[in-house]
């Protein structure tokens, strides 16, 4: 009986692991969490197609503060990957946070993105978006009194050492803000 149990098991193996079929594509943006608004603490995007998922308070910040005679905004993801440590969003100058869409770009005041980008010698240098690298972010949720911020990006920053692109792509973040 043992034979029979232990030939079956094997002539299974070799029927289901045959060499030609091909592994299943799984789409990065599928393994990033859903966009939510209610305050999950979750910062999500692709960066050059990789996902990069940051989750709870160790790794998602988020402010919303009187800074300077104005108002300072801040969402950001802080994982250590080959190429990123931080990816995150801000204002400039005081600009106004509020349900709607934004560029993001060097505009003063007006809205940014950018990153810490890894060298493999792990260094680490920050590229913000500009006038030529732009993208877009929209704030789904902003709930002053539950302090809580919402909403979806996308952009383009420079690789400082390379001077490719790195795409900042299918963002959602979704957190409570300090204030």
């Amino acid at each position: 009986m043992k034979h029979f149990i232990l030939l079956t098991i094997s002539l299974l193996c070799l029927v289901s692991c045959r060499e030609d079929e091909k592994p299943i594509d799984i789409d990065p943006v599928d393994l990033l969490p859903p966009a939510t608004q209610h305050g999950a603490v979750m910062f999500a995007c692709t960066v050059n197609g990789e996902p990069y998922i940051c989750k709870g308070y160790d790794q998602v910040t988020s402010y919303y503060q009187w800074v300077n005679g104005g108002y300072g905004f801040v969402v950001t993801g802080s994982k250590k990957t080959e190429l990123m440590l931080t990816v995150g969003l801000f204002n400039r100058e005081h600009a106004p946070i509020e349900l709607g869409t934004f560029i993001l770009n060097d505009e003063k005041p007006g809205y940014g993105g950018g990153g810490h980008v890894r060298k493999q010698t792990l260094q680490t240098n920050v590229s913000y978006t500009n006038s030529i690298y732009t993208g877009e972010m929209t704030i789904t949720k902003f709930d002053l009194q539950n302090e809580i911020v919402s909403g979806t990006f996308w952009f383009d920053i420079e690789n400082p050492w390379t001077g490719e692109t790195i795409e900042i792509r299918n963002g959602r973040f979704d957190t409570h803000f300090s204030q």
